[in-house]
């Protein structure tokens, strides 16, 4: 199933259907129904993956589905130059992300996280005030739609602090919808569990 895809080109399956993700873009896409059909009865009649990341960003081998959500996210204390890193991270992020540097961002947190000497297997103190302050930051300035932004933001953080993470960007079908999340391991550190649960995952960075 990969034969479909440019080396920009990520996909999975969602329910009964196929979307496709972009990156040189940054757009997302399905297949006229007639193509996803003949589509899925190849992945139904072969052994492929329900998936697909291009050789540019490749699915991280330690990545696994998540189990759980952090309790950072609900602990500690109030503190204001961790929420104004927070603030000011995200709105770097937005920045660039609106100047059309989607797919050089995504690859910027990768470096990073590939440089990260000795990450810390779990989240440290630090790294738990930084997920808190995300969680605050929010009363400040609205999350919604700012998921993407916040998420690489908070990985690009935890990162810096040897807390490095993953991010996941994952999507639904009937009706079409996308998020993003931050992922330590198998916990989530800036959502709730029961939401990511929602989507099928199209890209780990």
């Amino acid at each position: 199933m990969t034969d479909f895809g440019g080396s920009s080109l990520a996909w999975c399956r969602t329910g009964d259907h196929l979307v496709f993700l972009d990156l040189a873009s940054d757009r997302y896409f399905r297949l006229p129904r007639e193509w996803e059909r003949r589509c899925l009865i190849r992945l139904a009649e072969g052994d492929a993956a329900s998936w697909h990341q291009p050789d540019i960003l490749p699915r991280p081998e330690d990545w696994s589905p998540a189990r759980a959500a952090s309790p950072a996210r609900e602990t500690g204390d109030f503190r204001l130059n961790a929420v104004a890193r927070a603030l000011w991270v995200q709105r770097r992020i937005e920045r660039r992300i609106s100047s059309g540097a989607f797919l050089p961002v995504l690859k910027d947190l990768r470096s990073a996280r590939t440089r990260c000497e000795a990450p810390n297997e779990e989240l440290s103190e630090a790294g738990r005030v930084m997920v808190r302050a995300f969680e605050q930051a929010r009363l400040l300035r609205s999350a919604a739609d700012r998921c993407l932004a916040r998420s690489i933001a908070l990985a690009g953080c935890l990162t810096a602090d040897h807390d490095a993470c993953h991010v996941v960007l994952g999507v639904t079908s009937l009706p079409f919808s996308a998020h993003c999340w931050a992922q330590k391991g198998e916990v989530v550190l800036n959502d709730s569990f029961e939401e990511v649960q929602r989507y099928t995952p199209i890209l780990v960075v």
